[in-house]
């Protein structure tokens, strides 16, 4: 009897770490791939483009993101806007991107983070009078929230290791600045943009 309490027991401690490795590594043993497909509306306070296009936009957005830690993640985010203005005889198209760096919190169920990155904002408007192109840079800050859904199921074979694990809504607020301390500021367009977005998060 004392001898099966003994095994008992050494089992049920030899198991602990596995039950815990369910719910997911730590550190940089944390490896995911992540991809979201979104929508973002841009708020912006130039008047030049209140006046001849509008005041906001909502596009879709795509965003990759790489997780090589359990508390950040580097990633990419892109998007295009294309607005008409001037009874149509003007366009605007402009391609937000951002080159991005995040602290992640929370767990898989409900991950809180906050981020910084690069911004680069390229514009092209066209005119019957004239065509003006090129590229904003200036910095992007934003915070936001990512929660579990149950629209993709973690394959739970050894074997299977490749394929969407979870699916997360994610909500994030930002704002991007460029003419902040001088930085980006020049002639032409102030495309510095308060970001609301929403989106679908998959991770691999």
């Amino acid at each position: 009897m004392l001898n099966f309490l003994i095994f008992t027991a050494s089992t049920a401690f030899s198991q602990e770490p596995e039950v815990s490795s369910k719910w997911g590594m730590s550190g940089f043993d944390t490896q995911e791939t992540r991809i979201m497909v979104g929508l973002v509306g841009e708020f912006w306070s130039d008047p030049s483009i209140i006046e001849v296009y509008k005041a906001s936009e909502v596009f879709v957005d795509l965003s990759l993101r790489y997780r090589f830690h359990q508390h950040f993640s580097v990633g990419a985010q892109i998007g295009l806007i294309d607005l008409s203005g001037n009874n149509n005889k003007s366009n605007l198209q402009i391609i937000p991107t951002v080159l991005h760096a995040n602290v992640l919190f929370g767990n898989e169920r409900v991950e809180p983070f906050i981020g910084i990155g690069l911004s680069m904002v390229h514009f092209l408007e066209t005119s019957p009078s004239t065509t003006i192109a090129g590229t904003k840079i200036g910095m992007d800050f934003r915070s936001g929230f990512r929660i579990k859904t149950n629209l993709v199921q973690k394959q739970q074979h050894p074997s299977v290791q490749m394929g969407p694990k979870q699916m997360d809504v994610e909500v994030h607020i930002g704002q991007r600045f460029h003419q902040i301390f001088g930085f980006g500021a020049g002639e032409g367009f102030n495309l510095s943009a308060l970001r609301l977005g929403v989106g679908l998060n998959t991770r691999f």
